[in-house]
């Protein structure tokens, strides 16, 4: 034990970008050597098993830096869905001080790549010199079944690819790392299109071992005894392994990285129908819009996650310092996430209206399905389980949630939650230190609508890919290959019939044919419904303003809110409010540079590479 310990010692002290100990971490002067860790099954998994430990502990330096709800655990105060147009967050920090307008410090840089907490660069390069440890010294395994050394480098070629996807999804395009006989990390960079590609064969290969191995799922099939209960659920398992395959030819092909035009939307659309009719092979399937939010908070899993993380602790919300503050914000250690009016726009109506524009509501509320001054009324049922607004309901809450001014009393009345007043509504800008919203609106996805939720075993869960995704991979890439029409890899649904079958679960209709003529006509309505279903998990929008080069766009729009004031009851004001479109406060607008696609390293960091040339500086 004292042994393994010192390699794993040894290993996290080799974790800078230019380790000048590069992947030497065995050391015989320390009496260790390989046949010591990579003999045994034993001492093999416990050195392995590293790259998945999760006690609690936010200090680690794993593969968990690219869960996004781990990461959004952390001292700075925010998470990266606040750094976009999609939502402000409630404190005046990073996300509007340097992040959403191009002037990142070297602190922060240094913070999200290779500083002491939570830092993504670091820890995935540690990451992947585990797994190539880990592949090239299996052949010493003594004592291990088959099927337990194909488990073995299965999982460890999909963390090697999760790990350069991760790095490339946040710095772009990096040197692919297959092998520990480098002298450092100083090489010359791939594009981001052919680091993803590099990936998805990495998660190919994971998915044959994982086959091999039995486990294209780790648990029992539903309405089996052992369903979502393996020890080991929170492993990759082989359907896993395609529908990331599929996720990363998908982002190669995207706008931001296609190389090779359509033959590129081709693979991933083979790759997204492959990976979909394997998953539903293995009977996974959309969760029952009854249980929707299951996805989110108070399971462990469900059987529409193919892989999750879920975190176990059952501390006040109050606590969390970053995504869980939403509506019982207004506390000093909490950023909150509170949506941008900008993003409840994208919320349709339940007739398939969209709302985006002024022509779209004006068209809405002719056709007698939207009404400015009742604007929650009648919307897509996923905007009330994703956003907390004013007259927002739950069990814990005793009446609705106000978020409104009373011009009557000069106040923002409180409301009543878990038996305790909150206070939810503040005159935008007057408070700029506490989690208040400055945008009329919190989060709500993965919240139960109690304060405290100090219950034992209370679970919140990162769907880090799940079936919906699948399908909305699919529709994507078959669209801008073969049209709305169009099918792929013998699947049986077309593009549209797969968007169709995710809004049909939210009970919302199916796509109105006026936006179904064509590839380009599709195209923003399978971005729109991507945004609603995917809001706020995974970091997804943020992602994907970027690959699909519509970040100019929408970071240079006015970020609104939606400011709301009581008023009697009358004809023109049916809910006693009046409803007012307000841009936020100036210093919560956001920017766009073409140097904000990709994430720089630290000066520090770079300074020190020759072959490897850094992202220009947000400056």
């Amino acid at each position: 034990m004292k042994r393994i310990h010192r390699i794993l010692l040894l290993l996290a002290a080799c974790t800078a970008l230019t380790c000048s100990c590069g992947f030497l971490d065995v050391n015989p002067e320390l009496g260790l050597t390989e046949e010591d860790v990579f003999t045994t099954y034993k001492n093999y998994k416990l050195f392995f098993d590293t790259l998945w430990s999760d006690d609690g502990d936010f200090s680690k330096t794993n593969l968990h830096e690219g869960f996004p709800m781990y990461v959004d655990f952390n001292d700075r105060r925010f998470v990266f869905a606040s750094t976009t147009d999609a939502a402000d967050a409630g404190r005046l920090l990073r996300p509007q001080t340097e992040i959403k307008i191009c002037n990142l410090a070297q602190e922060t840089c240094n913070d999200f790549s290779f500083g002491s907490r939570r830092p993504i660069a670091k820890a995935m390069f540690k990451s992947i010199r585990i797994c190539n440890l880990s592949i090239e010294n299996i052949g010493m395994l003594t004592n291990a079944k088959p099927s337990e050394k194909a488990d073995l480098l299965g999982q460890a070629y999909f963390a090697r690819g999760f790990a350069h996807f991760v790095l490339c999804r946040f710095f772009g395009g990096m040197p692919y790392i297959d092998r520990t006989d480098y002298d450092d990390w100083d090489m010359e960079r791939l594009s981001a299109h052919d680091t993803y590609v590099r990936a998805a064969e990495d998660f190919q290969t994971a998915y044959t071992y994982l086959k091999e191995a039995g486990k294209m799922r780790r648990d029992a099939l539903p309405g089996v005894a052992g369903h979502l209960t393996a020890t080991d659920i929170d492993r990759p398992n082989g359907c896993t392994a395609l529908a990331f395959r599929a996720r990363a030819l998908v982002y190669a092909a995207s706008p931001l990285n296609n190389s090779e035009g359509a033959t590129d939307w081709e693979k991933a659309a083979d790759a997204c129908a492959e990976a979909l009719k394997v998953a539903l092979e293995w009977q996974y399937e959309l969760q029952p819009w009854e249980s929707y939010t299951d996805n989110f908070f108070g399971m462990a899993l469900t059987n529409e996650v193919l892989w999750g993380y879920h975190h176990r602790g059952t501390s006040y919300h109050a606590n969390y310092t970053g995504f869980f503050c939403y509506p019982q914000s207004n506390y000093s250690t909490a950023s909150g996430l509170c949506p941008t009016q900008n993003f409840v726009d994208r919320y349709e109506t339940l007739y398939g209206d969209p709302l985006l524009t002024e022509a779209d509501r004006a068209a809405a509320q002719a056709a007698g399905h939207y009404h400015p001054q009742d604007p929650y009324a009648n919307l897509d049922p996923r905007f009330e389980t994703t956003i907390v607004h004013d007259g927002s309901t739950t069990p814990y809450v005793e009446g609705t949630i106000n978020i409104y001014y009373d011009p009557e009393t000069d106040s923002y009345p409180s409301t009543l939650i878990s038996g305790a007043a909150s206070s939810f509504g503040i005159a935008w800008g007057t408070n700029d230190g506490k989690g208040y919203s400055n945008t009329g609106y919190y989060c709500r996805k993965t919240w139960r609508g109690a304060r405290g939720d100090k219950e034992t075993g209370y679970q919140h869960l990162d769907p880090l890919i799940r079936l919906a995704e699948l399908y909305l991979n699919y529709a994507e890439a078959v669209n801008e290959a073969y049209g709305p029409d169009g099918h792929a890899g013998g699947f049986e649904l077309s593009a549209l019939e797969a968007v169709n079958r995710v809004r049909a679960r939210a009970q919302m209709p199916p796509v109105q044919s006026r936006f179904t003529g064509s590839r380009d006509e599709f195209r923003d309505r399978i971005r729109n419904e991507r945004d609603v279903e995917l809001a706020f998990e995974d970091n997804h929008y943020y992602f994907d303003i970027r690959r699909w080069k519509v970040a100019p766009e929408r970071m240079t729009r006015t970020l609104e809110g939606m400011y709301i004031q009581s008023c009697p009851v009358d004809e023109a004001h049916p809910k006693g409010r009046i409803y007012e479109r307000r841009a936020i406060p100036a210093n919560r607008q956001c920017t766009w540079r073409e140097q904000m696609y990709w994430w720089p390293f630290p000066d520090e960091q770079a300074n020190k590479l020759i072959h490897f040339v850094n992202n220009q500086r947000w400056q």
